[in-house]
């Protein structure tokens, strides 16, 4: 049950604005060769906005922190690679990566033109996450209660309870047959009163 819900909710954004990207027509492509004038438009355009750039001989890295936790990591050589990177235990651990066809500038600029309406959404869906996990673990201790109840010790039923994202999983074996059944949180009795 447990999930990285900031790590996949940024995915899902990184996903989306690489298609974005994909589907583009007429326009260019970042180059080595062009990257600082694309640097430079953005810190024009952002200025209150901190970029770290590394330049080599062969390559060139870009990056600025979307959130306290997340930051955005351009590779610029013979094309561009884009990473997410997450703020964990010291050590940053990469999220999320893909390779941009065209100048990825203007889905960044999405990004940072929607950090608040984005911060809003993740603060939104952790707290639907953190109530989801709270109605599973209530629930799981009634079916509990309600399969020991039902198939006392020494019936010669035996099962077991798994949970899984946003139900569990009962596996039952009378000593004749065995089965499974995904049972909710909220029509738990029902379905194992059809046993």
């Amino acid at each position: 049950m447990a999930a990285d819900v900031e790590g996949d909710f940024w995915k899902d954004i990184f996903v989306h604005i690489q298609h974005k990207n994909m589907v583009r027509t007429n326009v260019e492509k970042l180059t080595l060769e062009n990257a600082e004038e694309a640097f430079d438009a953005f810190a024009r355009k952002f200025p209150e906005i901190n970029v770290n750039i590394s330049k080599y001989s062969s390559y060139t890295t870009w990056e600025t922190f979307i959130t306290n936790d997340v930051k955005l990591r351009l590779f610029i050589q013979n094309q561009i690679k884009a990473s997410l990177m997450k703020g964990q235990n010291d050590d940053w651990v990469k999220i999320a990566d893909a390779k941009f066809p065209y100048n990825p500038f203007p889905e960044i600029e999405e990004i940072v033109n929607n950090r608040e309406k984005y911060s809003k959404a993740l603060a939104e869906l952790k707290i639907e996450k953190l109530q989801n996990n709270k109605k599973m673990k209530i629930a799981g201790e009634f079916i509990k209660a309600y399969l020991q109840n039902k198939f006392p010790a020494g019936c010669g039923i035996t099962w077991k309870l798994n949970p899984s994202e946003n139900l569990y999983v009962l596996n039952i074996n009378t000593g004749k047959k065995e089965s499974s059944i995904e049972l909710t949180c909220d029509d738990f009795k029902n379905q194992i009163d059809i046993l």
